[in-house]
């Protein structure tokens, strides 16, 4: 097997052998990004660990978090292939340096706070989807609510619904398309990059692939704007409805989270 040389910018190798990789079992790479998440971080470690699928490259990247998180990524580095913590400029920074340590052929991000949706799931899609010509193969993602109840979201690469933690792409449209945007106050890089990719290029799985905590930064009012604005610089939203959505969205998006506080109350009242 071929050695794995030291980090360029300093981090903890901890297996430093490369995962066997053939045709039959493409090698899927797994990043956690993580962020002073100690009481949720060992749970989305386990969702990895406890696949059926050998073929797993695990990578943790921690932007230097001080309340105990790198505690747990230790209490797990004899079964992690990489984790490095330091400080970072964000999410999307710590995901570009989970792809450029990668060595897989596909990536997936579960980050802290997620999880598989079972143990089988890479299992399965290595079976059925990661050896079709598609590149991008993403599923309909299990939301987990402020309520504690877990629903299933629809995904559809027509409209752009999709969701990093339940999606595996080949690597390589990094390099036609390039890394996630790093800026200061960009909350939706994976949404721009999704944009650029050829609607030839998704497939869906028809089983979901994970569990998505929706109390994230994706789900910030920044965020559906931002969303608004790449939608009509690059996927054609007419200008009309992006002046609309753009200027009503906050009144539907408190009147909606006012229902959904009141739905929770009732469901927690009825237990």
């Amino acid at each position: 097997m071929q050695s794995i040389p030291p980090f360029e910018f300093g981090g903890k190798r901890v297996k430093g052998i490369l995962p066997k990789k053939s045709s039959d079992y493409p090698l899927v790479t797994v990043v956690t990004v993580v962020f002073n998440a100690s009481s949720t971080l060992e749970a989305t470690i386990q969702s990895v660990l406890n696949q059926t699928y050998e073929n797993i490259e695990y990578i943790i990247i921690d932007g230097g978090s001080t309340d105990g998180t790198r505690d747990i990524i230790r209490k797990y580095e004899d079964q992690v292939d990489y984790w490095l913590s330091r400080p970072d400029k964000g999410v999307y920074d710590a995901m570009n340096s989970g792809i450029k340590l990668s060595t897989g052929e596909w990536l997936n991000f579960l980050n802290a706070n997620d999880v598989f949706f079972d143990s089988t799931v890479l299992e399965r899609l290595a079976a059925s989807y990661l050896r079709e010509t598609a590149r991008f193969i993403y599923s309909d993602v299990m939301l987990k609510t402020r309520c504690n109840t877990v629903i299933r979201h629809a995904c559809n690469h027509e409209t752009l619904t999709l969701n990093h933690q339940s999606s595996v792409y080949r690597k390589n449209l990094h390099d036609e398309l390039g890394m996630y945007i790093v800026a200061p106050g960009l909350t939706i890089s994976d949404y721009f990059f999704f944009s650029l990719i050829r609607k030839a290029d998704f497939l869906k799985a028809d089983r979901p692939i994970a569990i998505y905590d929706t109390t994230g930064l994706s789900q910030s009012q920044r965020s559906v704007e931002q969303k608004f604005i790449t939608d009509y610089l690059i996927n054609g939203l007419p200008k009309a409805k992006f002046l609309l959505n753009f200027s009503f969205y906050y009144y539907y998006r408190n009147a909606k989270s006012a229902i959904g506080h009141c739905w929770c109350k009732i469901t927690k009242r009825s237990v």
